[in-house]
């Protein structure tokens, strides 16, 4: 089944939630404790009535009982006085469960019950008495009344309709519950209604208590949720016959059993029943922990003699005692390693996190002695953990096997169970539970911001559809990320008094230097702490804003991006991941971001700021750090070259970090469908290839105010990573100068060069396929083409496998969607320009201004002091509120002033059509991987791009020196037309004119 089946499949799969097919903790609790009860009918007289809710207050108890203990939907309940009342109410209104006083006067409580059992046989009936000597208990229990479900003593504890309610739903969901999980059952065997009305609200008690401290596992609120309904059930057997029906149809799901000693079998007092059962039940399954209470001391020797447990009615501390016996015997609290000779305490885990560090550390002997008994098995089944429990079980110490060996297999069991349950699901980050197996947590209850929203998403689409399990020699996934969300910068401006300065017109710096003086919130501090003693390797602190990556306004590298070396002491680690965060939520009000806003007709006010924290991509290589592979990807070319169709998407790769592709544009392009075609460099010319990468200097520090400090990269020549052939092995090809033929061997002698022919033409890595699958996907989850950023590790240390990480994904900016834009043949004949590579579509009729290069002017080195002319022209433009036409030569936005003019989005806001020209002996082809490139087709900007030279596209510059000249600089020309000028570009044609007359 290919990927965009399998994700299909998942997407319909009965609205099931993402985390029940991704998160082996949660599977299947979902599913689990489908039917409850949520409106109980009381019948009783008023003065029962009064004792209940008056003087117990049993709604209002139970709420509190319910909300103490974790749980959600108290019951309600509903009233009335007698048998007549209550079952027109049945007939009207929908009731779960139908409570009854013993005492009703006239009417018969066993007459009512026969009738309602009539009307809905499923309906559950519970009959309460106050005390037990109420004389219609007896009369009741002399009788045959099958119809009456549960008889109990109420006095005064409302517990008791905790008990009642929990038992009637554990009735109704046992059978579901056992085969959809391994969901476990405890036994009560007991006929005395006095007895188990007390047992029964001290055993749920213990049991939903153990399950809140077992949540602890859960990953987050809604999956602590879901554990909750995984707890062990009770099922209350009151014959030696019930009992045997239990057992013999849920022995694989049994807990434990805690039995009277007598009671009827084959329908007689059995003063031994007790013991028949445990002997029957040890007889298949010896582990099962047996309980035998009873009123007589001396059965005590029998019972252990059997191999049970023994405990005394008569003790004046018997729920106690029984309590006891369930936390110690059914694997509830921590787990206890214990010495098999002496039984003295050597260690304890609370959690399975503790376990998995405890477990490498205790005695062989000890593991050997729990392992043989079953009680990790029995323990994780107690944490509601019923996967991994079964895999533990089946994990055997072999007769004269090595117990070392099955001790170490038990831990990585436990290592990678807790590693993979993570992937695809979204942690609330607590430093009692966060290590290495955790990948992506959030520290907050805010917003994830764009970019944390796109990774958690398709994090979870990438499991979903198994899209891993595909490349088993790839370890294909997100950086282990923690997500700071938007809630922490709003207390962080709150707490600092930085919201009135934040918005001033204050320089970028100055705005810079305020934010690193402020410090954070001190739970904020602990928990950075936490995060720098788990990820040791570098760390990027990135932007993660409300309106980043957005369907329609994609903010692509407005706000910052820090790398840390992540190297010295840990109070300079921490203090470095202080800045960092600091600093991100800091260019949240940087001039260009300011801008932005303005422009997509934001409020500064609508922008709030996540940080997400990432482990980066990549090995050190001497004293630099830096990925083999970064690269962005399209689903959708805008620009085809010849046999390619625009939806087989588009990808551009560069060595190093990816500032190469999303800033300056420098990058070798490929076609993810057609990857063996000859690929092109987009780095001056078409020929050319990359000669610079950026990498991180581990040795550097962070240092945010020093010139280049707030993102903390150096650009190399590609000479230094020669040095170091595992770096450029399948990357770079070596030039023989004797020969004029490409080696694709780096050891050899000669000139390096980045062709990526190993990764391309010889597949020493399924990239493009990767790339292809991962584009699928990600369009047909958000409905839309998309653009991936992504990063390739092929030096991980043995035995780890190579690594695909997905930094980012984004669906590509929604344009003008007309389509009845039509160019005649008289446009295209007397159009200024003229062009057949175009990006976008629509019409624009109320631009008169032209911006336009002069060509006898241009030079290559020139390009800076453009820009700031650019900015000047644009400044103008701004005060007239005035939109126009720009037109330059080479790559614009680009960081790289030999390929383009390096302007800011901000110094050309007011553009709304780009021309894009080579000229002769500066050929630039445009880039679709960069950030700029993304923001301004997301504002609707028209793109054009025409090569005269190579006759792609025609300029008529005699037209454009028609227009009225308003202003001129060096190197450009500002024009008016008295009409607005004609512009229309067919995106599906791909062509577009520029008419000025």
């Amino acid at each position: 089944m290919n990927t965009l089946k399998q994700y299909a499949n998942f997407v319909s799969h009965d609205k099931i939630p993402a985390m029940y097919t991704l998160d082996p903790t949660w599977l299947p609790f979902s599913n689990l404790m489908l039917k409850h009860i949520y409106n109980v009918l009381l019948i009783c007289n008023d003065y029962d009535r009064f004792l209940l809710e008056e003087d117990g207050r049993v709604e209002e108890e139970l709420y509190l009982e319910y909300t103490q203990l974790g749980l959600n939907n108290p019951p309600k309940f509903t009233h009335t006085s007698t048998a007549e009342e209550a079952l027109n109410l049945l007939s009207q209104r929908s009731f779960d469960l139908v409570v009854t006083m013993l005492d009703l006067g006239t009417d018969s409580v066993e007459q009512l019950a026969t009738t309602i059992k009539k009307s809905n046989p499923q309906m559950p009936v519970i009959a309460l008495s106050p005390s037990s000597s109420h004389k219609r208990n007896k009369m009741i229990k002399g009788s045959d009344c099958k119809d009456i479900d549960y008889f109990f003593y109420w006095q005064g504890d409302p517990t008791i309709f905790l008990a009642m309610i929990k038992l009637v739903e554990d009735r109704m969901n046992l059978d579901h519950d056992t085969q959809e999980a391994d969901v476990q059952l405890i036994i009560l065997v007991e006929d005395s209604v006095r007895f188990y009305s007390s047992y029964l609200p001290m055993m749920y008690t213990t049991l939903i208590q153990q399950n809140r401290s077992a949540i602890l596992e859960a990953l987050n609120n809604w999956g602590k949720t879901l554990r909750m309904r995984g707890r062990p059930k009770i099922a209350l057997a009151r014959t030696y016959e019930e009992a045997q029906e239990l057992y013999s149809k849920y022995q694989h799901n049994i807990l434990g059993i805690i039995t009277d000693m007598s009671y009827l079998k084959e329908g007689d007092q059995d003063k031994y029943a007790g013991l028949s059962l445990t002997k029957t039940v040890h007889a298949k399954d010896p582990e099962i922990p047996i309980l035998i209470q009873s009123s007589d001391n001396t059965a005590q020797e029998m019972a252990e003699d059997a191999g049970a447990y023994f405990l005394w009615k008569n003790n004046s501390a018997l729920l106690f005692e029984l309590n006891k016996f369930m936390t110690k015997h059914y694997g509830f609290g921590p787990f206890i390693f214990r010495d098999p000779d002496t039984m003295e305490e050597i260690a304890r885990a609370e959690t399975m996190r503790d376990l998995q560090r405890v477990l490498p550390k205790v005695p062989t002997k000890s593991f050997a002695f729990h392992s043989r008994r079953n009680d990790f098995s029995r323990w994780l089944r107690a944490q509601s953990l019923y996967a991994i429990a079964a895999r533990i079980k089946d994990l055997k110490i072999p007769a004269n096997g090595d117990e070392k060996v099955v001790q170490q297999q038990m831990t990585e069991i436990i290592r990678n169970y807790r590693k993979e349950r993570t992937k695809g699901v979204i942690a609330q980050f607590s430093r009692n539970n966060y290590d290495e197996t955790l990948f992506f947590s959030r520290i907050g209850g805010g917003s994830l911001g764009g970019k944390g929203r796109g990774l958690a998403f398709i994090d979870m689409v990438l499991r979903a559809a198994k899209l891993p399990e595909k490349y088993p020699d790839v370890y294909l996934s997100i950086p282990r990320t923690v997500v700071v969300t938007t809630d922490q910068f709003t207390q962080f401006l709150e707490e600092n008094d930085l919201n009135d300065i934040a918005s001033g017109d204050i320089p970028d710096d100055t705005l810079l230097k305020i934010f690193l003086s402020k410090p954070l919130s001190n739970e904020l501090v602990l928990n950075l702490s936490e995060i720098i003693q788990v990820i040791h390797q570098p760390i990027c602190v990135r932007s993660s804003s409300l309106l980043e990556d957005s369907h329609f306004q994609p903010f692509a590298g407005v706000y910052e991006t820090c790398m840390l070396p992540n190297q010295g002491s840990d109070e300079a680690r921490l203090q470095e991941l202080c800045d960092a965060v600091r600093a991100v939520w800091a260019s949240t009000f940087f001039r260009s971001a300011k801008e932005y806003l303005k422009a997509t007709e934001h409020m500064l006010e609508d922008e709030k700021m996540a940080v997400i924290i990432q482990q980066v991509i990549g090995s050190d290589h001497g004293p630099y750090w830096y990925p083999n592979i970064s690269g962005v990807a399209r689903s959708l070319n805008y620009y085809p070259l010849g046999g390619e169709k625009p939806e087989d998407g588009v990808g551009m790769l560069s060595f190093g970090f990816g500032k190469s592709v999303v800033d300056n544009g420098s990058a070798l392009r490929f076609s993810p469908t057609h990857p063996k075609r000859p690929a092109q460099f987009l780095g001056g010319n078409q020929t050319s290839s990359q000669n610079t990468f950026y990498a991180l200097n581990m040795k550097s520090g962070y240092h945010p105010l020093e010139e280049g400090g707030l993102e903390n990269l150096e650009l190399l020549n590609f000479r230094e990573s020669w040095a170091y052939p595992d770096a450029i092995r399948y990357i770079a090809s070596t030039y023989d100068l004797a020969s004029g033929m490409l080696s694709e061997s780096v050891r050899t002698e000669g000139e390096k060069v980045i062709t990526f022919n190993g990764i391309l033409k010889y597949d020493a890595f399924p990239l493009a396929a990767i790339v292809r699958d991962v584009l699928q996907l990600g369009t047909e989850a958000m409905g839309k083409p998309v653009e991936i950023e992504f990063a390739v590790n092929l030096n991980r240390a043995a035995p780890k496998m190579r690594e695909f990480s997905l930094l980012q994904i984004r669906p590509i900016a929604a344009g003008n969607e007309e389509s009845d834009v039509s160019i005649s043949n008289h446009e295209r004949e007397s159009a200024a320009i003229h062009s057949h590579v175009v990006m976008g579509n629509g019409k624009i009729d109320h631009v008169q201004d032209i911006i336009y290069l002069k060509i006898d002017q241009f030079t290559a080195s020139s390009m800076k002091g453009m820009a700031k002319e650019l900015d000047k022209l644009n400044a103008a433009m701004v005060i007239a509120e005035k939109d126009y036409v720009l037109v330059v030569a080479g790559r614009l936005g680009s960081c790289d002033p030999w390929l383009g003019i390096p302007v800011t989005w901000s110094q050309i806001s007011r553009s709304k059509v780009i021309v894009e020209t080579g000229l002769q002996g500066f050929q630039v082809e445009p880039s679709q991987g960069t950030h700029f490139f993304q923001n301004m087709t997301s504002l609707g900007c028209l793109y054009l791009t025409i090569n005269p030279a190579y006759r792609s596209g025609s300029m008529r510059y005699e037209k454009l020196k028609t227009l009225q000249i308003v202003s001129e600089t060096e190197h450009f020309i500002h024009a008016r037309s008295e009409k607005p000028l004609t512009i229309k570009v067919n995106g599906f044609d791909g062509e577009g004119v520029v008419l000025v007359d």
